[in-house]
């Protein structure tokens, strides 16, 4: 067992399923830029606390994940894509953070 707190984990699981269920809902082409620039910060945040616990968790393989999900959603240096390849990412990687906590709090 790692050094995280169960109340780490439980943020980090909060956070992964605010970011899954923001990634899907932004695949539907109805909502306004300011919206994309909000979803931007969310998974950024989502995935920049999920590096630093799977740091601490010595989990390189889901810390390097999350660093590249970091990386495509960074708010400062954005990366410009069509809609339908946004929402390609987008289901991707709400896939990864629905999935990423459920695989390490089995081990709590």
């Amino acid at each position: 067992m790692s050094n995280i707190s169960k109340e780490h984990l439980e943020y980090r699981k909060i956070f992964s399923k605010i970011a899954a269920i923001s990634l899907l809902i932004a695949v539907i082409p109805i909502w306004p830029y300011v919206f994309y620039q909000i979803l931007k910060l969310v998974v950024f945040g989502a995935a920049a606390f999920s590096v630093y616990l799977y740091h601490k968790e010595k989990d390189r393989k889901w810390m390097m994940i999350m660093i590249a999900i970091a990386i495509i959603f960074n708010p400062i240096n954005a990366l410009y894509f069509g809609h339908f390849f946004w929402s390609i990412i987008d289901l991707i990687v709400a896939a990864l953070f629905y999935n990423s906590p459920k695989n390490h709090l089995k081990h709590e």
